[in-house]
């Protein structure tokens, strides 16, 4: 019923005269055909059209017997379900003939064996485009993203009716399993840090590289004892808590992330698939000893980890001569400080207090030293509770920089744990203060290989200040899923402007600002973005209230800047949400104006699950609307 729900939607039909052949298509051999009787025409269609689509399966079912007759039972009814997944927009050409006897409508549909093929031929593109995609995080150091798309390309793989597939002179059969195992093959993990918290607690620090080089994100989990514990590489750290009997371990069986389950459904097809086809599998697992590794034992396995050297460049330019402010209290806070803070000893003693208040973990204590200010008091107090963090142990290194507002302090190690997914999060915490010194706000931030980049193109563009203000916006909206702060999510899908500096967004009346073009029949219509975003917040509204965990993060984080108009900049995440019982991925758009006092966002596009490139919302797609 699926299959015929899906083709009838889409696939055009073409009604013939009457008087057509229908006995030459029958004897013909270029054509599959199906047809059917019925009282009622739609049954008839329905009916003809699972004929149809039986017959094609028929005749491929032997071409997919190698790769499926040790995995399944029935192979003709596996290869039904495998057509099932293909999409029926490359069938434009099933014909129809109708006639109508005595009240009877008989239904006659046929569809050339040429136009069979294309099917075939658009699943290939799929997986190349996907192959592309993956090579593209690969280059970037994202592993995590890398290895997953890799896999769901090879396991689309199994949906193709050949045993060697061939696209764009890329051996996909052989080159895919190669760049998994490959990475796998080549990620090393050496322990630096190892620090027992308590009788129960242990947290570990490791360097982790893939091909001599820092993993920015890469996925692996162990076993504690009691349940698989799942850890998130970043920026080519992995910090992470050990628990109860596992404090005692001298090593870890690792197992690096491949399969990914829960994001099976961003590229739908390959959500059809997953329950169809064979599912690949690789030898994933590490032994990890836990015993700290110098430099020179790191030496004799491999050579040092490489390092980006525009990257390292870059840094040693903004941070030359900078000489760390130390503070101690609760802890060593160490603060490097380039852009000559005037307030520095009074941000030192507000940091103080937030990690002295973040690491007793009471939200009573929140209530005493944030209670003149509601908006902390009550940010904190969710931060605290729905994401258990904790500080990393040791001394605190941090940056202070110059913001639109005032003073932000950057890079504060912390470890968020969420134990229905059973994950551990390492992130950054970001504190905003005021021109005084006085923190107002409390943000997770991005990674720090982001940040930087970001920073490299300030530079290079002369226009830092303007992605510094987007950077701490999508810091306050992350925050705002893992704070299930629903009423600033309310303000970011608002149908008016929203201007984006402070703690607190505001909302103007200024709107329709920019007209929005479409560049392909693929993309949405302009009404989209206004019909998805009650349906979306009232989703979240849900989901905040029923799920125990709920974990946001980016596979892909780009600002643009328009080139025709100043200061305009568009705004791009590929984002991944993992909750309790549920997990989506989608892509957001932001269009941002820095043209007004404030700057504002004119538009806001949410396209879940949405995968093709073409049909994703752009900067190009707008223009000013004078």
């Amino acid at each position: 019923m699926k299959l015929l729900l899906l083709f009838t939607l889409i696939l055009n039909t073409i009604v013939f005269p009457q008087s057509f052949d229908k006995e030459t298509i029958k004897k013909s051999r270029d054509y599959y055909y199906g047809e059917a009787s019925s009282e009622n025409g739609k049954e008839a269609e329905d009916i003809a059209l699972s004929r149809l689509t039986k017959q094609i399966s028929v005749t491929v079912s032997s071409s997919f017997e190698r790769t499926l007759n040790e995995t399944t039972e029935d192979l003709q009814e596996t290869v039904q379900d495998i057509l099932k997944t293909y999409s029926t927009a490359t069938l434009k050409n099933v014909e129809t003939i109708k006639n109508s006897n005595g009240g009877v409508v008989d239904v006659f549909m046929y569809i050339s064996k040429k136009e069979v093929e294309k099917i075939f031929a658009e699943r290939k593109k799929l997986i190349f485009n996907i192959f592309i995609s993956a090579g593209e995080y690969e280059r970037n150091n994202n592993y995590a993203g890398a290895i997953k798309n890799y896999y769901f390309a090879l396991l689309l793989l199994n949906s193709i009716p050949e045993q060697n597939i061939v696209y764009e002179n890329i051996n996909f059969t052989t080159e895919i399993p190669k760049k998994i195992n490959d990475i796998i093959a080549n990620t090393k993990f050496y322990l630096k840090k190892d620090t027992k918290l308590n009788d129960k607690e242990r947290e570990l620090v490791f360097d982790v590289s893939v091909f001599d080089k820092k993993a920015n994100l890469l996925d692996f989990s162990f076993w504690d004892g009691l349940n698989q514990v799942n850890v998130q590489v970043m920026d080519g750290e992995a910090l992470f808590n050990l628990v109860g009997s596992s404090i005692k371990f001298d090593r870890l069986d690792v197992s690096i992330k491949y399969s990914y389950y829960e994001c099976r459904n961003e590229i739908s097809t390959v959500g059809d698939l997953w329950n169809v086809v064979q599912k690949p599998s690789f030898k994933n697992t590490k032994q990890v000893l836990l015993k700290i590794t110098n430099e020179e034992e790191r030496k004799t396995d491999i050579t040092s980890i490489k390092k980006d050297e525009k990257t390292t460049n870059t840094k040693n330019e903004v941070n030359e001569n900078i000489t760390p402010q130390k503070f101690t209290g609760s802890r060593t806070i160490n603060l490097s400080n380039k852009d000559n803070c005037n307030v520095l000893s009074e941000i030192a003693k507000q940091t103080e207090k937030i990690i002295s208040v973040l690491e007793k973990g009471n939200i009573s204590e929140v209530k005493k030293q944030f209670g003149d200010d509601p908006f902390l008091q009550d940010k904190v107090t969710k931060m605290l509770k729905f994401n258990k963090l904790k500080i990393a142990a040791g001394e605190i290194n941090a940056e202070v920089n110059k913001t639109y507002e005032g003073w932000e302090l950057r890079k504060i190690r912390i470890i968020n744990s969420y134990s229905s997914i059973n994950k551990q999060a390492p992130e950054y915490m970001v504190l905003d203060f005021d021109d005084k010194g006085k923190i107002y706000d409390i943000n997770f931030g991005i990674m720090d290989n982001l940040y930087t980049d970001f920073v490299e193109q300030g530079i290079y563009g002369n226009d830092w200040g303007n992605r510094q203000v987007i950077v701490k916006f999508v810091e306050k909206y992350r925050t705002a899923y893992l704070s299930r702060n629903i009423e600033m999510l309310d303000s970011l899908f608002a149908d008016e402007a929203v201007i984006i500096v402070g703690r607190v967004l505001k909302k103007t009346k200024i709107k329709d600002m920019y007209k929005y073009t479409k560049l392909n029949d693929e993309q949405p219509d302009v009404r989209y973005m206004q019909y998805t975003k009650d349906e979306y917040l009232k989703n979240q509204s849900r989901l905040f209230a029923n799920q125990k965990d709920i974990y946001l993060g980016y596979n892909s984080f780009k600002i643009m800047k328009k080139n025709k108009q100043d200061n305009v900049y568009g705004l791009s995440m590929r984002q991944y949400y993992q909750s309790t019982t549920y997990s989506d991925e989608g892509y957001l758009f932001l269009l941002v104006d820095f043209n007004k006092e404030k700057p504002q966002i004119y538009i806001r596009s949410w396209q879940p699950q949405e995968w093709s490139d073409a049909a994703l919302i752009k900067l190009s797609n707008f223009n000013l609307n004078q």
